[in-house]
């Protein structure tokens, strides 16, 4: 067997395996791994949650690199069989924007620009993620447990867990005014790829035609294209602000329920 692109076990004819239970259940076991290392993490040093942090990022980093340069190797030694396609081989998908934001979140000093990337992280980039958890499976005649499939799986899982990290440690304080931060952030990246798709004819961040993303298609198939582009963008943004909201709410329940634990008429 192939394991880098292993037939499927079920030797399903499918044009996708989404929703089926090998698929969904090892989302749910990553998932669960992810939530508890992120509480584990709560009462951890800020050292030891940086480590694991990048160690995450490094990881991702990795296996993903190993993807995309073996799907290169082949196009170069098989161009028959296995032509490079600019509009779907290359590293700029709206999920892996994690790869090239974290480290300015990590590493860059400035506290506006840290913000930026960190909050994008959070409202964004997570919510991609998690998405693309169950609609961006291995290709078709992949197994969910081959390295193309595992790799996609563990690197969208990441994409959720390292932010949730962040929030749950308290390693990200996210505040209210943020959100002006994190969507800025989107607004440059979005622009960049609005920019590299017109010159390319990709579509990256889904803002054309969505083809690239087949559950996209019939929308995108019935409408101007600009109407699209809009929807596209009122989508990011909505799910981000109600994202941002969501983790303001529970973080303001989560310090109210300390405050009253640790009130002097609970103590007695």
């Amino acid at each position: 067997m192939n394991f880098f692109n292993a037939p499927d076990w079920f030797n399903r004819p499918g044009p996708t395996y989404a929703f089926t239970l090998d698929h969904l259940l090892t989302v749910f076991v990553l998932l669960a791994i992810g939530f508890f290392l992120a509480f584990f993490l709560r009462n951890k040093s800020k050292k030891t949650i940086t480590i694991v942090l990048i160690s995450l990022w490094v990881f991702s980093s990795v296996i993903g690199s190993i993807y995309y340069g073996v799907i290169y190797l082949q196009c170069i030694l098989d161009p028959v069989n296995n032509p490079f396609v600019m509009e779907t081989m290359l590293p700029f998908h709206s999920c892996l924007m994690f790869i090239y934001v974290f480290p300015v979140a990590m590493f860059v000093k400035n506290k506006i620009i840290q913000t930026m990337a960190r909050n994008f992280l959070v409202i964004i980039n997570m919510i991609i993620g998690f998405i693309t958890l169950f609609v961006g499976v291995p290709p078709v005649g992949s197994s969910v447990y081959s390295f193309v499939g595992m790799q996609s799986l563990l690197i969208h899982v990441i994409i959720v867990v390292v932010p949730l990290i962040m929030v749950v440690t308290n390693y990200y304080d996210v505040q209210l005014q943020d959100i002006k931060y994190g969507l800025l952030a989107f607004g440059i990246l979005g622009t960049i790829m609005w920019i590299f798709d017109a010159f390319t004819g990709c579509d990256y961040f889904y803002f054309y035609d969505g083809h690239t993303f087949p559950v996209f298609k019939m929308i995108s198939e019935n409408v101007h294209h600009l109407v699209w582009t809009l929807i596209v963008v009122s989508c990011y943004v909505i799910t981000g602000v109600a994202m941002h909201f969501l983790i303001i709410g529970a973080k303001y329940l989560a310090n109210k329920k300390r405050l009253s634990t640790d009130s002097p008429e609970s103590l007695k």
